[in-house]
This record gives structure tokens, sequence and C-alpha cells, in this order.
């Protein structure tokens, strides 16, 4: 957002609702004032009629008519008050003092001992209902309707600069900061400032430049723990082909030797082709309503044989709960969470495997009693390549991918996996997915 812009957008909402205030003002001043000015020179039009009346009544009293000297007198008074003058008699004659009034006219009786002798109209000599002091009064106020407009103008552009400032100070820092992290500086962050809107920005940047910081850490630490896992196998390979040909280690015990390692690197190849398979699940998935139990089940029974030979105890409870998924890869999910317990159970433990249904949840659980996880590795133990020092000391010979999948699986199936551990005493992982109702047998 480019802060021109922005100060443009601004002065120009702020001079529009300037100029439609001043404009409404004047619109409504006029609307509101001409009436009153029009209503208050026609009272006095009306004040002068009945003024000229009583003065006319005098002056034909006096002359004992409509005399040629009446009507000079009149004249003569018509020409003070700035006025123009016609009398109109009983009989329907007309008799002007002055030139015809026109424009707005006042009217008033003569009246003489009770009777009628006429009637007076009058009008402003200058045509105009208005006189020049109420027109320069209109004009002023005009003029200072146009002055306010001008200064509302003004003050709307110099609000709109000092609302553009402040309000791009922290824009300016945010982008700032969004440049920094584009151009790979992951510690970049924004010093919070501005109102509740722009700090909330500058949070949610500054966590998205954690989460990218931490991604990358975890990159470099994949990459490196992939670096070790290959180079393991590899060198074993390398080292005992170098050995055959040197004629140190010839025989069937070198090739048997060669042939573990090539399983092993053969196992982590796996390994990393089912994670990345797992990672794109919306091509792989086949979803059919089936009853998550009879999956667990058939993944325990596949691991039962290994827990006793390992010497842990192994149960399984398992009841009908129907769910919309890949019976396939749930089974993964099952026997992942079941590898993960046998690798860090010690012999002598115990290992469950429970399935039931929870209100509109089916839940899948594995729990030990093994060597458990640090409160803080919780957050890495679906981490793909993560291994916890401690499973590393075990060497349970673990690529740390299995758990990776596992989330990835129960994502695909739309539902979530949760782990609770405490340290030397066990952990359980809990996968959730959405129970749904049991679909009838189809009728042959």
């Amino acid at each position: 957002m480019r802060l021109s812009g922005l100060r443009a957008r601004l002065a120009l909402a702020l001079v529009s609702v300037a100029v439609l205030a001043v404009g409404l003002a004047t619109l409504l001043g006029n609307v509101g004032l001409q009436p009153r000015l029009n209503e208050a020179a026609q009272a006095r039009l009306d004040r002068s009629a009945r003024h000229t009346a009583g003065v006319a009544a005098v002056i034909y009293r006096n002359s004992g008519g409509w005399s040629v000297a009446a009507r000079e007198t009149l004249r003569h008074l018509a020409r003070l008050d700035g006025l123009h003058i016609e009398v109109r008699l009983p009989d329907g004659r007309t008799f002007r003092v002055t030139p015809p009034p026109h424009g707005a006219t006042a009217t008033a009786p003569v009246a003489v001992a009770g009777r009628r002798v006429g009637v007076v109209v009058v009008a402003a000599a200058s045509g105009s209902l208005l006189t020049a002091e109420e027109k320069r009064l209109r004009h002023s106020l005009d003029r200072l309707h146009l002055a306010a407009g001008g200064a509302a103008v003004l003050a709307g552009l110099v609000i709109a600069f000092l609302l553009a400032e402040a309000l791009s100070r922290p824009l300016r820092r945010i982008r700032r900061a969004a440049e920094k992290l584009e151009r790979g500086d992951l510690e970049a962050r924004v010093e919070l400032s501005g109102d509740d809107e722009v700090r909330a920005v500058g949070r949610a940047l500054n966590r998205l430049a954690e989460t990218l910081e931490h991604e990358e850490e975890l990159r470099r630490a994949s990459v490196a723990d992939l670096a070790h896992e290959l180079r393991t196998p590899v060198n074993g390979l390398l080292s005992r082909i170098e050995a055959a040909q040197d004629g140190i280690l010839p025989g069937p015990d070198n090739l048997a030797a060669m042939h573990e390692e090539t399983l092993r690197l053969t196992r982590l190849l796996d390994d990393l082709a089912r994670l990345a398979d797992a990672e794109r699940p919306g091509l792989l998935l086949d979803k059919q309503p089936l009853d998550l139990a009879q999956v667990a089940r058939a993944a325990g029974e596949s691991f039962a044989p290994r827990f006793k030979e390992a010497g842990i105890e192994f149960d399984v409870d398992v009841s009908p709960v129907w769910v919309e998924g890949d019976a396939d890869r749930l089974q993964q999910i099952a026997a992942n969470l079941l590898s993960n317990a046998l690798c860090y159970t010690e012999p002598g433990g115990k290992v469950s495997l429970r399935v039931a249904r929870s209100g509109e949840e089916a839940l899948l659980e594995v729990a030990d009693t093994g060597i458990g996880i640090a409160p803080d590795e919780l957050r890495h133990v679906f981490t793909r390549f993560w291994r916890s020092d401690r499973s590393r000391s075990r060497a349970t010979g673990g690529t740390g991918v299995g758990l990776a999948i596992v989330r990835e699986l129960v994502r695909a199936h739309d539902g979530r996996v949760d782990v609770d551990s405490v340290v030397d005493q066990g952990s359980r992982f809990r996968v959730t997915l959405r129970a749904v109702e049991r679909r009838p047998e189809p009728v042959a």
C-alpha cells in the first residue's frame, strides 16, 4: 500500500465530508432563512401599508377629499418612505400617486369617521421585497458559508495528512518487516504500535515469522537427521565393500552384514516414500463406511506376537464405532502407533489399544508405560525425522517419520491426534475421528 494513496484517499474522504457538510448547511440555511426574511419583509410592507392608510385618512379629512393637494402630499410621503402608492376608490376608480406598484404589494383600507373612502396599495420603490440591508445580510451569510467551506476543506486536508502519517507509521514498520521476511531474514519482527487492528496485524506477522523460523530450524534439523540416517548404512556398505575389495572381509558373513545394511537403508527409503504419500492423501484415500474396531483389531493381531516376544503385556479393548475412512490407511495409523509404543516400552511394561465412541466422535488410543516424553519435546513428536535424545540413546533404529505419517493420515481423515506423556511413566496417543451411523448391509 502506497503512502500517497492512503493520504489521497483520506484527504478525499475528509474533504468530501467537509464539502457535503458545508453544502448541507448552506442549503438548509438558505431554505430556512429565505422564507423568514420574506415573511419579515412582507410584515414590514404590511405595516407600511397600514401606516400610509392612516396618514392618507388624515390627509383626506383635512383636504375634504382626494384633492390635488392631498395627492401631492401622498406623493411626497411615498418619496420619503421609498414606496410606490396607488389608491383604489370605492366606486372602482384608481388614482396613482406614484408610478404603478410592482413586485410584492400590501394593501390597507382608508377609513374616515367609520366610512371607507379607499384602499391604499403600496410596494417598495425598488421592486424588491427585501431591503438593501437584508440583501447584504443574505450575501454575507453566503460568503460566510463559502469561507467555512474553504476552512473545512483546509482542515480536512491537514487532518488527512496527520491521520495518514499516524496510520502509515506502524504500517510502514509492518511492510519493512514483511520485506525482510521476503528476503529470508526470519529474525525480523514488528515493533507493535498503533491502534488495536494494526497491532493485531503486527502480532499476526510476528507469529508468522516465528513459525517460519521454527519451520526453517526443523528443516535444517530434518536435513541433518536424514543425512545422518543415510550416512550410517551407506558408510557401513562402503566400508564392507572396500574391505571385500582388499580381501580383508571375504565370505558369506560380510555379505550378510552388507545385506542387513541394505535392508536398513531400504526401510529408511520406504519410510520416506510412505511419508511423501501421506502428505498427499487426497490422491490416495478410498473412504468407505467401516468399523474402526475391526481395523484396530487387525493391527493388534499383527503386533501381538511381537509384544509377546519383547516381554510386553498387550491389551486390546475395542468397541464397534463406525467412521468414514480408508481401511488400509487407518490400519497404518494404528500400526505406526503400536510400533512406536513397542520401541519405547521396556520389557515387563504394558501397551493397550482401545477403540470407543464418545458422543459424535470415534476414539482410537494407544497407551504405553514406556520412557515417556519430556514436556518441552511434546511439540516435536509429530515432526519428521525428529527423535528425542533419550530415544537415540536407546538405539531403537527408528527413522523418526512414523508419527509424522500418523499426523498426515489423520489430517486426511479430517481428524486430530493428541498426545499426553509423563517421563518414565508412559505416553498416550489419541486419534479422534468423526463417527457416523452404521449403514445397513445391502440386501442380496
